[in-house]
């Protein structure tokens, strides 16, 4: 009789298996990959043209500075201008502000010539940068079609090897498990031998849990008085090809991709290859295994390296930004007052926005006055004379007491 038998967890830590000649890779498609390996190594190029992707970047933000002070010069161009008038009324020496003009417009001259000479060689420059981009992909493109030849050519001979009707799996393991101490050997194996077969089913890549047993012998067995018990076991099944070979093939040849996770403390523009993906603090994106140039780039910086993507990850990368003052006030404009005598009747009264970021709250001055109004209350007119009689009450009307 049973008194209680101890989990088998501890099979497969103490199991050996022996398996026979069946190989998903032989030594000689071993030597096969190596040389497409070898013929198709794009660390260098993928290096050299990630850095100057990079470069490229840093060029680009820096022509966009150079939009902005153009377009600050004509800013300042059109301020001289508004001035014109009033400095040839004042008959003043025009001189020197003829001299501030001509300044101005050379140097929006100078600017934009610059600009119109960098954006070309710029442009020429990715195109470039894209062409090698382009030549590496088709040596990935080359070597993908090499290695699912040999994936192809790996899958007709284990076909043609398993399908064969002497086609056999012999399997022998060495484990160790626990049995009750009050328990037999026997009895022990009996209630073990479904969890014997699982396991190597599930440990090799030629069988699943539709193979099948062509035999099944306990070769030796022995138990202490502690209820350990030691076993030597040999199988026989029938093998066949199954959807584990084929991941096994896919990964051994980085024919599957995977999925990574681009990660960065600010919304960075993410390139793989040279190609954008997108735009954010965090980004999933699905990429071939093998070798790739990943780069993030944030205003004028760039972080970049090459990665050999050999299954999920997550890659981080992250830039020193300077952090904005938490306690800060935001002022609107000041409104300009209407001092024109002949519209005093909409006399405007002036607003304030004020917004504490500590707090997020946000209090606008206007909304007492429009309560007020609601309320059938009075307006007060400050800085404005009246013209009529009818001006006159409402400017010094004062709310009656009760």
């Amino acid at each position: 009789m049973r008194y209680g038998l101890i989990p088998l967890a501890l099979l497969c830590l103490y199991a050996s298996n022996s398996f026979a000649a069946l190989e998903v890779i032989t030594s000689s498609e071993e030597n096969t990959l190596s040389e497409i390996e070898s013929q198709y190594d794009i660390d260098p190029m993928l290096i050299a043209v990630n850095d100057k992707f990079s470069r490229h970047n840093k060029k680009a933000y820096d022509i966009e500075e150079l939009q902005d002070s153009i377009a600050s010069e004509k800013d300042h161009y059109q301020s001289l201008l508004s001035q014109l008038q009033a400095k040839i009324l004042s008959q003043s020496t025009m001189a020197p502000f003829y001299h501030q003009v001509e300044t101005v417009v050379k140097n929006i001259d100078s600017l934009e010539k610059r600009s119109q000479t960098e954006t070309a060689a710029l442009k020429k420059e990715i195109m470039d940068i894209h062409s090698e981009y382009d030549a590496i992909n088709q040596q990935r493109a080359d070597k993908s079609q090499k290695l699912f030849k040999l994936k192809t050519s790996i899958t007709d001979r284990l076909i043609a090897d398993l399908s064969k009707p002497s086609s056999q799996l012999p399997i022998t393991i060495d484990g160790s498990t626990e049995c009750s101490k009050y328990q037999s050997i026997s009895d022990c194996l009996k209630e073990s031998k479904n969890f014997i077969l699982t396991n190597t089913r599930n440990d090799s890549p030629f069988l699943n849990n539709k193979s099948v047993l062509l035999s099944y012998e306990v070769v030796d067995a022995s138990m202490n008085m502690h209820g350990n018990l030691h076993y030597k076991v040999a199988m026989n099944f029938k093998p066949s090809y199954n959807k584990k070979i084929d991941a096994i093939l896919a990964e051994k040849l980085g024919l599957k991709s995977a999925m990574i996770t681009l990660v960065s403390n600010v919304a960075a523009d993410w390139y793989i290859n040279g190609t954008k993906i997108g735009t954010g603090k965090k980004l999933f994106h699905e990429i071939p295994l093998g070798k790739h140039g990943i780069l993030a780039s944030y205003q004028s910086k760039d972080k970049s390296s090459v990665e050999t993507i050999e299954g999920n990850g997550v890659f981080n990368y992250n830039f020193n930004v300077p952090v904005a003052s938490k306690n800060s006030v935001e002022l609107l404009p000041e409104t300009t007052k209407n001092t024109n005598k002949t519209s005093s009747s909409t006399a405007i009264k002036p607003k304030a926005k004020y917004t504490l970021f500590s707090d997020q709250t946000s209090t606008k001055t206007t909304q007492a006055v429009n309560k007020t109004k609601n309320n059938s209350g009075y307006e007060y007119f400050m800085g404005v004379k009246p013209e009529t009689k009818k001006q006159q009450v409402q400017f010094s009307h004062k709310p009656a007491t009760n």
